[in-house]
């Protein structure tokens, strides 16, 4: 199965969609990751002008929606993620439904309250 495959539609459980969006969350961080250093070798400057230039584009409210996204992708791989490697110990596997539900709801807590807080840091 491809890339192609995480996407089909019929016969899958929700276990499946959720390793699926594991993968891409990872792949997101991966590609964000690249992309920060890269963006952090940009600012070896000596005056420190292009280092106060990108810092204040990237703490504009126009950068807000990426970092939500980003800090959602982060919650969502940590919190999946711990689940899966419980699973793959063996502890709670019989509690996979609510293991997952629960996974779900606090991940999307966690992502409100930081969605909020950096709104809040903006100025919003």
């Amino acid at each position: 199965m491809g890339v192609s495959g995480w996407f089909k539609l019929g016969g899958r459980s929700i276990f499946s969609w959720a390793f699926t969006f594991q993968r891409l969350t990872g792949i997101v961080l991966l590609i964000y990751l690249c992309m920060h250093l890269t963006y952090l070798t940009t600012l070896l400057d000596k005056t420190g002008a292009t280092y106060e230039s990108m810092i204040a584009l990237t703490v504009s409210k126009q950068f807000l929606i990426f970092d939500v996204l980003l800090v959602l992708c982060g919650v969502f791989h940590g919190i999946n993620g711990f689940r899966i490697i419980l699973h793959e110990f063996g502890i709670a596997y019989e509690y996979r439904k609510p293991l997952l539900a629960v996974a779900l709801v606090l991940a999307l807590a966690v992502w409100l309250y930081a969605s909020y807080v950096m709104y809040y840091l903006t100025g919003g």
